[in-house]
């Protein structure tokens, strides 16, 4: 981690140090022997980084050299970074102002604050180089890189990276377990079924294929992610919602009337509850109690807990079925599967592969994970260097944990901090992949340019081919004789980490004390002793409240002007930020407080020059802050679900710098034209709510979103005959970058006729929306939509039949269509029949009404 931090450091500052002396940007080129110097010996360290990483965990002297290392490259970037904003703000003055303001006060106190940090990092670089890979008895090598450089690893074509196309965890000899299970719950005298084995076994994915099977039989079917530290009062809001039992979302209501109201509402009915990943019971030793859930009210009514504790399966009084490790033909058949595409190894190849397997513990995700380290891997030295780092592993405390840090180990320094980050996100979280790619943006991961989102998208097909993460899908019925993968389609990909996977980030970013905090370091009366520095505050994973925040602040547990990320997401106890908590963050980079109970910001989040993301969603403002017009470097503003905002501000244009805004169920009439104004917009999320102006120039029209010449992915809801007819006549075809265009049909127009040739043809994602009445599409000629590798047909319920000229689409990757009857039909199957032959390698995704 820490060397893959200074590769990407030395890798920017170079950039970053061409970039700002051809713009002959005064306040770098004052600093820019400094800068020189630091990255010649960043560099020269570098040299010694992959031995060091190699070592440190086995000798604690490395270990901390890499830390200190990495500090430094850090200090090194956000002085970097604010002298380049600063910059900004008086070399885009006249030459007259400008030369005023290079002597003006504030900017000479300015310099002065960043020549002392630059000796002070200066000096703590010249102790560095006195214990160096000479000293800790390293042998760097210049010439020797066993990893790409971001730039050469990233120069992938947006959704050309070949993801993998399999499920998760293939269907090995999961259908027999299945059966088992579903037995168990015929039995009415087993009304709680606890599905027991330890980590990594498959337990949630058998309950995943138990639950899409027999869901539709009751009357209610809930599944429920229990976290390590889970609360208990979120788990009742969450059972309630789907109870749509509002009066328990409620702060008044305490969790034993919780109890009682969600006890009341199931008491009558039949219904199947799954809590998956129970890791302990609550105080009163009974977690299906302490939620409220009857039990044995109703036979036909059924819970089921995944577990790795029989304890807990015992308290809970439950039905044990205990999950054994695949059995040792199962486990060769999945590493077959990740490694060699479900073929068998070349005959060189065999002995090795299956020792290699037998090191994984018949385990699914160990086994995974390593075949899929290893898959495209031909050389023989290669599979016996991997069988010698499982035996190492094998011997320690948690073979497991070490077994999937090998595949960490063995990833790209590029991608290392990217897999680390996931542990910001809170456990079994479904983690929207474009706020991810923003968050890498943010932290300087992904280096600045236009196809930022392209190299991060392909970032996480690469984490998703080795298995580090999985792509969510739901699972639905599918098209009658056609192979169906279940799922949503790209624009509403989302992302999740097995726990296990994110134990391994979370411990790796607790060893990187420089680069990561996790909410741990700040539970109440604890004073944090660290000699490292902590750069992000992240409590997205426990309860906490106002009071919480102050004991943290009083403690001291940080220091804000290190700080670069600061997340309170899903605290609705949160209702105010104090101004102490953010004073002094000059190089915060990302604040996330959705899902809190905030209806305002301090005015000095203002002063965050570096601010890069902004989420406010499902939050209650009232309006966007005035203090937020200041962030002139703002790339992600999201403002989405605040069910209170009624104004938006008329100065949005001045964020020149933003790149996505998201503004869904904003409930004015009509947005600003001021969002005209963004020409760095590449996504801009709207809804039904967010009315396009027809006749008040004032407001957004149609038209102004020509001169979004940077829009890559837009969602528009029609309301008016003139939008769908300027739709129709091209007025979106300037927009040449555009990729993924949503249409939401309000009005309910009965035809889209004129879309086919004029928007169709240079979309990468096209998505039809809510035409209820629409009874049939444009016939597509031979050669039609030839860039075209995503098309969804979403409630069209009155839609006759697919359009024809469908299976002509060869570039076509997905196929959805989604709360509709087409599929019923033989001639619209037939035409997808045909789609499949001519196009192997599409996915239809379907779900019938």
């Amino acid at each position: 981690m820490e060397s893959a931090m200074v590769a990407l450091v030395v890798e920017k500052l170079g950039k970053m140090m061409i970039e700002q002396i051809n713009r002959e940007a005064s306040l770098v080129l004052n600093f820019r022997e400094d800068f020189e110097w630091l990255s010649t010996k960043l560099t020269r360290i570098r040299s010694y980084l992959r031995e060091a990483d190699l070592r440190s965990a086995h000798n604690e002297s490395v270990k901390s050299w890499l830390l200190d290392v990495a500090e430094i490259a850090l200090d090194a970037e956000d002085i970097l970074d604010e002298c380049a904003v600063q910059s900004e703000g008086t070399d885009n003055e006249s030459p007259q102002s400008s030369c005023v303001c290079a002597f003006s006060y504030s900017q000479l106190v300015f310099r002065r604050k960043m020549a002392r940090r630059i000796k002070d990092v200066k000096e703590r670089m010249r102790s560095i180089l006195k214990l160096d890979g000479e000293e800790l008895k390293l042998v760097g090598d210049v010439t020797h890189s066993d990893q790409p450089s971001t730039s050469t690893a990233q120069n992938v074509n947006w959704r050309g990276f070949n993801m993998i196309e399999r499920d998760s965890h293939p269907a090995v000899a999961i259908e027999s377990k299945v059966e088992e299970i579903l037995h168990l719950l015929d039995d009415p005298a087993a009304p709680v079924i606890a599905v027991v084995g330890m980590g990594g076994v498959g337990k949630t994915f058998l309950m995943q294929n138990v639950f899409s099977r027999i869901k539709d039989k009751f009357e209610k079917s809930i599944w429920l992610a229990i976290s390590q530290t889970y609360s208990l009062k979120k788990l009742q809001a969450s059972l309630a919602m789907e109870l749509d039992l509002n009066e328990v979302v409620n702060e008044r209501v305490d969790e034993v009337k919780a109890a009682e109201l969600i006890h009341g509402r199931l008491a009558s009915r039949k219904f199947l509850i799954v809590l998956d990943d129970v890791w302990r019971a609550t105080e009163q030793e009974n977690l299906v109690l302490a939620l409220g859930i009857p039990r044995g009210n109703n036979p036909e009514s059924k819970i089921v807990v995944t577990t790795r504790s029989r304890h807990v399966s015992s308290n809970m009084i439950a039905r044990v079925y205990e999950l054994q490790p695949l059995s040792k033909e199962e486990s060769w058949n999945l590493f077959c599967a990740f490694a060699f595409k479900g073929n068998q190894p070349t005959h060189h190849l065999e002995g090795i592969a299956r020792q290699v397997e037998g090191e994984c513990g018949r385990l699914p995700l160990a086994v995974k994970t390593v075949a899929a380290s290893l898959a495209n891997t031909t050389l023989s030295r290669e599979w016996e260097s991997k069988l010698q780092q499982l035996r190492a592993a094998s011997s320690t405390e948690d073979p497991i944990m070490q077994i999937l840090k090998l595949s960490y180990d063995s990833l790209p320094a590029h991608l290392k901090p990217c897999f680390v980050y996931l542990s910001f996100f809170p456990e079994d979280e479904e983690i929207d992949y474009q706020y991810l790619i923003n968050l890498w943006v943010a932290e300087g991961y992904i280096p600045q340019g236009d196809d930022q989102l392209d190299i991060g998208w392909s970032y996480l097909c690469h984490l998703q081919s080795l298995c580090l993460v999985e792509r969510v899908h739901v699972v639905v019925e599918g098209v009658h004789d056609v192979e169906v993968v279940p799922g949503k389609g790209l624009l509403y990909t989302m992302f999740k980490v097995h726990d296990l996977l994110l134990d391994l980030a979370i411990s790796i970013a607790k060893a990187s004390q420089c680069a990561f905090s996790v909410e741990e370091a700040f539970k109440k009366d604890l004073t944090v002793q660290t000699g490292r520095t902590c750069r992000r505050i992240l409590m997205g994973k426990i309860s906490i409240g106002d009071d919480d925040v102050e004991i943290m602040v009083r403690n001291r547990a940080y220091s804000a002007s290190y700080l670069r990320t600061i997340s309170f997401s899903n605290n609705s106890g949160i209702q105010n930020i104090p101004p102490i908590l953010i004073n002094g963050a000059r190089v915060l980079r990302v604040l996330d407080l959705s899902n809190t109970g905030i209806s305002a910001l301090p005015t000095c989040v203002g002063n965050l020059k570096l601010l890069r993301v902004l989420n406010l969603s499902w939050t209650n403002i009232t309006k966007v802050p005035e203090c937020v017009r200041s962030i002139k470097g703002l790339r992600f503003l999201d403002i989405s679900f605040c069910s209170r905002l009624d104004q938006f501000p008329e100065w949005i244009g001045e964020l020149n710098c933003l790149e996505h805004l998201d503004i869904r169920s904003y409930s004015e009439k009509s947005v600003p034209k001021g969002i005209s104004k963004l020409v760095s917009l590449q996504v801009l999320k709207l809804d039904d709510k967010n009315k396009l102006s027809v006749e008040d120039n004032d407001f957004l029209q149609l038209q102004h979103f020509v001169n979004l010449v940077n829009l890559r992915e837009v969602w528009i809801s029609i309301h008016h005959d003139a939008e769908l007819k300027s739709i129709e006549d091209g007025i979106l075809a300037p927009l040449v970058k555009m990729r993924d265009l949503a249409i939401f049909n309000y009005a309910r127009y009965e035809k889209l006729q004129g879309i086919a040739k004029r928007v169709w043809e240079a979309r990468g994602i096209f998505i039809i929306n809510d035409f209820e009445v629409l009874e049939e599409l444009p016939e597509l000629e031979d050669g039609a939509m030839p860039r075209l590798e995503i098309l969804e047909v979403r409630s069209c319920e009155n839609l006759k039949k697919l359009p024809c000229g469908l299976e002509l689409l060869k570039s076509l990757k997905e196929c959805g269509l989604y709360r509709m009857k087409v599929t019923q039909m033989s001639e619209s199957r037939e035409l997808l029949k045909k789609l499949k032959a001519n196009n192997p390698n599409v996915k239809i995704y379907s779900l019938e009404n």
